[in-house]
């Protein structure tokens, strides 16, 4: 986070009216400030995420890595944005990357499989589509939370796939402010050919850091009791 120096509001004066008055000032000039530094490390971190996703294949390491500085912020443990980001960009690039290639497969897989299904008239091409729409949802889900999971626990690639559908369905009243946001910003992004151009750029600046940013907050919630586990010494 940028460090600010301090500043100095005008002469101080005696009465109560002033010190109040100063007082409200030093406030709101302190809530600009955080609000502008914020912004800032929201895009540099974001700047960041694209140039380390642009390769296409360490786009899950590069998400990985953006969710771990921004649930570090959520409870502030935050450091140095760029080198954070780039240590654990480095330590889960291995683990990131596989599940990402996975991942990509399988959502290559089930687009194949809308396109085929799609053909098929009549109750089995109905039966077909309400089956693949309940394998896509749990599809959603894996994609959405493995990489905080990852981020935020160390365990063997098998069990981080498992965890990023039990931990989000053992914590329901999170899953859905989480899913609601991430669909509403998406929906905003492709609902015509004007929104996309100002999505794509909105997306390049800002928006990915912005979501996770957000996302950050409610998943620290729905981590935190598998959090205390981990710290809590075993007898």
């Amino acid at each position: 986070m940028v460090r600010w120096g301090q500043r100095h509001f005008g002469p101080i004066s005696v009465t109560g009216q002033a010190i109040c008055n100063g007082g409200d000032g030093m406030l709101l000039d302190n809530i600009v400030i955080r609000t502008l530094t914020r912004l800032f490390d929201l895009i540099l971190l974001n700047i960041l995420w694209v140039i380390c996703s642009l390769p296409v294949v360490t786009m899950g390491a590069s998400t990985s890595a953006l969710y771990s500085v921004m649930l570090k912020i959520a409870v502030n443990e935050e450091g140095y944005l760029i080198r954070g980001f780039l240590v654990d960009f480095k330590k889960n690039f291995k683990q990131s990357t596989v599940v990402w290639m996975i991942l990509l497969i399988i959502g290559a897989a089930l687009g194949a499989d809308f396109m085929i299904i799609g053909k098929i008239k009549g109750i089995f091409g109905n039966a077909g589509m309400i089956l693949l729409g309940a394998a896509t949802l749990i599809y959603l889900i894996e994609i959405i939370f493995i990489f905080p999971i990852i981020a935020r626990f160390e365990n063997t690639t098998i069990n981080v796939m498992k965890n990023a559908l039990l931990i989000p369905l053992s914590r329901l009243p999170y899953i859905f402010p989480v899913l609601l946001l991430t669909a509403v910003c998406l929906l905003l992004t492709f609902l015509n050919q004007k929104t996309v151009v100002i999505g794509a750029a909105v997306w390049s600046v800002i928006g990915g850091a912005l979501l996770v940013f957000a996302n950050s907050f409610i998943m620290h919630e729905m981590f935190r009791p598998f959090e205390e586990k981990e710290t809590t010494p075993q007898r």
